[in-house]
């Protein structure tokens, strides 16, 4: 007959509560990364309805791409002491990787159906589309990297602005990335059969490379306070919610009318906007805000728009409503956790 040392007994017990506690640290430390992971092309795609519900299976590969493309951004940015200008910058530029260098939308006319029709503003000189350009570029900039970085960030506000991931981790995203952009261009060029010519890539890649040196070769500027009252969340919402609305309405507009129209209402919403930052009371909530009249503009356009891959069954309308639904759950609980921090914070100063 054995008996159970009582010693093994307790050092066996902590182990496994070791090895419970470093795993439970381990989901801790990743959840936001993963989150933003998926929230990328989640928001990219699926909630503007480019893509239909009944595809939700491409979903991780898209992430490869889009998922991992935001999070080196916000990572590089955050390590780097930088703020969201840089990664505005840096949002640009992935937008040009990924529609001219991986799928070469800005330059293969006949990507999507319908397109030659769109065509009104076409550069001959450089083979390009001028507002589909505009268009596209402030998309993937706006909603497919800045707006899933400042949710996740806010639902996730107790982390701050420390980076999510280790040396390992930010080294396995851009690698994600390279690979994610190698596949999506591979299986992009087998269905169009397209490929853009030498001195277009260079170009593009050049306008990268630019865009990258400018977002790091200023300093981080100052944060200069003005004695201003900061405007009220809900007003800075709906600013961005009409802004964001009527940009993306110039697709009703014609040729050059809905590029200057695209200009003149980016040029706008950045005279009215940039001053916000700089006043005393300006914080997460209204950046957060920023963000809420964005998905509010995807979700109303993706009920009605067209997906690129033909029309939606009754099960893809109903799955659209529910990634709406989703999209705004995660705003509100990004809210609620911003104001919860506020409460705790004000305690603490009055405590």
């Amino acid at each position: 007959m054995t008996t159970e040392n009582p010693t093994d007994s307790v050092s066996g017990s902590r182990t496994r509560e070791s090895a419970s506690s470093d795993v439970k640290a381990f989901i801790y430390r990743i959840a936001p990364a993963v989150v933003l992971f998926f929230l990328s092309p989640l928001f990219g795609e699926f909630l503007l309805g480019n893509l239909k519900f009944s595809e939700l299976y491409l979903l991780p590969f898209l992430a490869l791409l889009y998922g991992a493309g935001a999070l080196f951004i916000r990572e590089i940015s955050r390590r780097a002491g930088r703020g969201f200008p840089t990664m505005l910058v840096l949002a640009v530029a992935y937008s040009l990787i990924e529609e001219g260098l991986v799928t070469q939308l800005l330059f293969n006319e006949s990507y999507f159906p319908g397109q030659a029709e769109l065509s009104e503003t076409y550069i001959a000189a450089i083979g390009i589309d001028t507002w589909i350009t505009i268009i596209v570029i402030g998309m993937h900039t706006v909603w497919s990297i800045c707006i899933p970085i400042i949710l996740v960030e806010s639902l996730f506000s107790n982390r701050g602005t420390n980076p999510w991931l280790g040396t390992r981790g930010l080294v396995l995203s851009f690698v994600i990335f390279v690979f994610g952009s190698v596949f999506i261009g591979y299986e992009t060029y087998l269905e169009t059969g397209f490929m853009a010519s030498v001195p277009q890539l260079l170009g593009v890649t050049t306008i990268v490379g630019l865009l990258v040196f400018v977002a790091y070769s200023n300093p981080q500027p100052p944060d200069i306070r003005v004695v201003d009252v900061s405007p009220n969340p809900v007003l800075v919402g709906g600013v961005a919610f009409v802004a964001s609305s009527l940009f993306m309405l110039t697709d009703y507009l014609s040729g050059w009318i809905a590029v200057g129209t695209c200009l003149l209402i980016i040029m706008i919403f950045f005279i009215v906007a940039s001053p916000w930052p700089h006043r005393p009371e300006w914080g997460a909530l209204h950046r957060l805000a920023l963000t809420g009249g964005g998905i509010l503009t995807y979700s109303w356009l993706g009920l009605v728009m067209d997906p690129e891959t033909g029309p939606r069954s009754l099960f893809d309308q109903v799955g659209s409503l529910l990634i709406v639904c989703i999209a705004i759950e995660l705003f509100v609980l990004a809210v609620r956790k911003l104001r919860t921090d506020e409460s705790n914070s004000s305690t603490l100063v009055n405590g």
